[in-house]
């Protein structure tokens, strides 16, 4: 009788130890594609976003393209205007001869900024654009991108 008693007394810590290990390997397996879906997941969500400040900047080039006086009370009133666009929203601002935010921008030139965002991810365009009074020819002098 005093045999049985110490028999079962080995199983209780094997089954802990071997419950402890389980549960730890689900919660580091757990937090492993946590991780690799976040990053995979907002890469997506970065792209998305650069492609709709992409969009954006392309609106204002049309805006420009369309009344070369923009922004004015027909365009733009404030300058300012934001863009839905998919699940994201453009932010865009024009500015024309001199803009505070863009001092590349000089006389007979637009500026324009284009925010992307996306849920959490933010990308931002800046350009300036070449507008000639005569023809009404359009180029862009510059597009760089902003870290954000």
């Amino acid at each position: 009788m005093h045999k049985k008693t110490k028999s079962g007394f080995a199983s209780l810590p094997a089954i802990l130890l071997l419950g402890g290990v389980i549960i730890e390997v689900s919660i580091a397996s757990a937090l492993l594609v946590f991780h690799l879906n976040n990053s995979v997941y907002g890469s997506r969500l970065s792209n998305e976003a650069f492609v709709i400040a992409k969009s954006g900047l392309e609106d204002a080039v049309m805006r420009i393209l369309l009344n070369k006086d923009c922004p004015d009370a027909t365009c733009a009133p404030s300058g300012e205007y934001s863009l839905n666009i998919g699940g994201g929203v453009a932010d865009v601002l024009i500015c024309k001869n001199i803009c505070d935010d863009i001092p590349e921008v000089s006389i007979g030139q637009h500026g324009v900024i284009s925010t992307g965002k996306v849920l959490t991810r933010r990308q931002r365009l800046i350009s300036v654009i070449d507008v000639d009074e005569e023809t009404g020819l359009i180029s862009i002098n510059s597009l760089k991108e902003l870290a954000e």
